[in-house]
């Protein structure tokens, strides 16, 4: 059941601070989803690759998702490391990392 809510975020134009310093901002995408463990067969694939995978987010309409790199649950951020469309044409699973740091 999609009963979590999460925040797609994806990066908008810099502008930049009276002091020059370049200021993040991000256009936000609100989306239930259904968050999931990590498959150990993709764990330790992603491990391979440098990579520490903590949760899926199984979105249910894939027309919600457009490729954003950020998305934040539960007062964290984490990264997007791979989007896998279902074959059942409308879920999406996004398999995603913890940012150890909200930067």
């Amino acid at each position: 059941m999609y009963d979590s809510v999460a925040v797609l975020k994806a990066q908008a134009d810099a502008t930049y601070d009276e002091y020059g310093n370049e200021v993040l901002s991000y256009k936000d995408t609100t989306v239930y989803v259904m968050p999931r463990g990590v498959y150990s067969a993709e764990f330790y694939s992603a491990a391979h690759a440098g990579l520490h995978p903590s949760i899926t987010f199984e979105i249910a309409n894939q027309a919600d998702y457009d490729g954003q790199k950020l998305i934040e649950w539960n007062g964290k951020l984490y990264d997007v490391i791979r989007a896998d469309w279902s074959a059942q044409k409308d879920k999406i699973f996004l398999i995603c990392e913890e940012r150890v740091h909200n930067g």
